[in-house]
């Protein structure tokens, strides 16, 4: 359980993670921003309907879900099973300035919808600061031993 707290405070900082699909011409990946829903184990990401990545994914998709914090050195992998839904409540409670900004027709409109992910695996890095990174590189260089990549955290939901 403290590895899924884990992910989801992650998850959360970040908030931004390019989410990625395969459509006709390969994977696309593109920046969503997340709302995470602990109880339920669920990413949610407001679009609209008639976009690429909805038609990408139609029912039960696999997606991943990458995010990135450079400054804090902090990732998050996440692999999962995506659904296209539709449903205004949840969207209005979902609902923020940032997709305002993008979708001027409110969470009810016909052209709003909702991408669901369940994640079935997810992979978080915290990596060291960056004084400690060049520390550990130096000594690498010096003893032909890799540094330590930061604490991995593999998390199954």
């Amino acid at each position: 359980m403290q590895d899924q707290e884990k992910l989801w405070d992650a998850i959360e900082s970040i908030r931004t993670g390019m989410l990625t699909t395969e459509g006709s011409d390969g994977l696309e990946s593109r920046p969503m921003s997340a709302s995470v829903e602990r109880e339920t184990n669920t990413i949610w990401f407001i679009t609209r309907i008639d976009s690429a990545k909805t038609h990408e994914i139609a029912d039960d998709a696999q997606v991943n879900v990458a995010f990135g914090d450079p400054k804090a050195n902090s990732w998050v992998s996440v692999t999962g099973v995506a659904r296209v839904v539709r449903d205004a409540a949840k969207a209005k409670e979902l609902w923020s300035p940032f997709a305002e900004a993008w979708m001027p027709e409110g969470p009810e409109a016909p052209t709003t919808a909702l991408i669901k992910v369940t994640p079935r695996h997810a992979t978080v890095w915290d990596s060291p600061n960056k004084l400690v990174q060049l520390f550990q590189v130096a000594a690498a260089n010096i003893t032909q031993k890799p540094p330590s990549s930061g604490d991995v955290t593999h998390v199954t939901l």
